[in-house]
């Protein structure tokens, strides 16, 4: 059994729901600027039926996720208009976790817009959420870090103060129960497996353990949603050009994303062009 590093700030559902005597409430913690970016996705090839003109909407979450990054996304999801190729909407992760209520919260939100989300730092505790939301998801080996929930008291910025034994504490020992009612029934609608949320509930040490590459895969956390692979796909096969493709070869690029342009994450121009590049490349490794 492979030892994990630091990760779970708390995992837990009642982000405003006090301990008696405590000054501060227990929460899922994250805390995290988002930015927003927008870019002119371009046409590649005249009357191929999905490479349309549209606007390509990327947003940045780096640090802790909290209900401030959930408000901030809230404020921005209105600028995605679409699905041009690459992506209506493409979000980059690089974040140790925070409010696993926030995460949640911002992974349904990403869902309805069709989010193609990559990991471009790290992705651990309650960013898993954040991930798991993408109809397309991405991310390197061993950037992905998981692990049991537990209980904290955070600051308003997700910063934790302290974690709570629920041992000893039957108000903590509650929420973590409704916690783990609850997750689970989230990455279902996700399309997760079941197996992700055992093997977070098997490590319940302190600190995280990291995924490999061929458990990231595993645990649904780089690939496609079933339905929006086969709806993608089947524009790609109509399409002309370099971005004519099958399925297994759409999903076989798009697996290569996270890693070809995750240099790119500060750059969202950048970025954009990598992702096309690398769905346009039959010869990438």
């Amino acid at each position: 059994m492979r030892r994990y590093q630091d990760l779970l700030c708390g995992l837990v559902m009642a982000c405003s729901v006090s301990l008696a005597h405590a000054s501060a409430p227990l929460v899922v913690s994250l805390q995290a600027p988002v930015t927003a970016e927008q870019s002119n996705a371009v046409t590649a090839t005249s009357g191929a039926p999905v490479i349309s003109e549209g606007r390509v909407v990327v947003m940045a979450i780096k640090g802790q996720i909290s209900k401030k990054v959930l408000e901030s996304i809230q404020g921005s999801i209105a600028q995605v208009q679409g699905d041009p190729l690459p992506a209506g909407l493409i979000v980059l992760l690089d974040s140790p976790g925070g409010d696993g209520i926030a995460a949640m919260k911002i992974g349904q939100l990403l869902r309805t817009q069709q989010a193609h989300v990559f990991v471009t730092g790290q992705c651990a505790s309650a960013c898993i959420f954040v991930l798991a939301s993408g109809v397309v998801r991405g991310a390197p080996a061993y950037t992905v870090g998981i692990h049991r929930g537990r209980i904290t008291k955070s600051d308003a910025n997700a910063k934790i103060l302290e974690e709570v034994d629920v041992k000893t504490n039957p108000e903590a020992r509650r929420l973590l129960e409704q916690f783990e009612k609850t997750a689970p029934v989230y990455f279902s609608q996700m399309g997760m497996p079941p197996e992700l949320f055992q093997a977070m509930q098997s490590h319940q040490y302190k600190g995280v353990y990291r995924l490999s590459s061929e458990e990231v895969i595993f645990y649904g956390l780089n690939g496609f949603d079933p339905q929006y692979l086969d709806l993608r796909a089947e524009q790609l096969e109509r399409a002309k050009g370099l971005y004519r493709m099958d399925k297994d070869e759409l999903h076989r690029r798009t697996l290569k994303v996270a890693s070809r342009c995750a240099q790119f994450d500060q750059k969202h121009t950048a970025f954009i062009d990598c992702y096309k590049q690398v769905l346009k490349d039959p010869y990438l490794n």
